[in-house]
């Protein structure tokens, strides 16, 4: 077990809406640590079990993920009692920074693939929460993951990455999303694909046209 007191706070990585991500030092070592920090909006009781449970579930989902093949920072440490989660850091840069952002598509749709082949969906693909290492690809950030997804949620999954990409990547973000797809169909099939594409389209249509009242 990592010994707490010997963690040294470095920069800040980002803030989001439920928790704050750190780099820090344990005996020398940098690593991410992912905060969710209290709401006081929330009962203290509710939001203390709230954060306990999405931690848990978040160090589950990376676990299990990273035990069947899929490219994500490798689990350190979990505390429960303060809701953080402690992994590798992967020095990359986001993907949507990325020099050339063609290279990575058709390699990213076969990670995305692998994940839904194993029934879990993100639950916020964009290009933020993708990091390239070199010529590798990681995925992060797993707070709005689902196990045991259904198809919708897969769907969902293709629809946040495609706008991500096309407001992202105007330009190129048509080039971008065909190659992820040839390489979502080499994993999942072309019959799969075809099933999660057109849900995806309809997830796309609903928010297109929406009956005012």
């Amino acid at each position: 077990m990592l010994e707490l007191i010997d963690f040294v706070e470095g920069r800040l990585i980002r803030v989001g809406a439920e928790a704050v991500v750190k780099a820090v030092y344990w005996k020398g070592v940098k690593l991410v640590e992912k905060n969710r920090v209290p709401k006081r909006y929330r009962n203290e009781l509710i939001d203390a079990r709230v954060r306990r449970t999405r931690t848990a579930h978040e160090a589950k989902v990376i676990a299990y993920l990273s035990e069947n093949g899929v490219p994500v920072p490798l689990l350190l440490f979990v505390d429960l009692h303060q809701s953080i989660i402690y992994m590798q850091m992967i020095e990359g840069v986001e993907l949507r920074h990325a020099q050339d952002h063609s290279a990575h598509a058709e390699k990213l749709g076969r990670v995305v693939g692998l994940m839904h082949e194993l029934n879990l969906a993100h639950g916020d693909l964009t290009l933020s929460n993708i990091i390239v290492d070199n010529s590798k690809l990681w995925l992060i950030d797993f707070g709005l993951s689902v196990f045991n997804a259904e198809l919708e949620d897969k769907a969902v999954d293709l629809h946040l990455l495609e706008r991500s990409v096309q407001s992202t990547l105007p330009a190129a973000a048509q080039s971008f999303f065909n190659r992820f797809l040839e390489g979502y169909k080499q994993v999942v099939g072309t019959d799969t694909a075809g099933r999660t594409i057109y849900k995806m389209k309809s997830i796309r249509m609903r928010g297109r046209y929406v009956v005012k009242p």
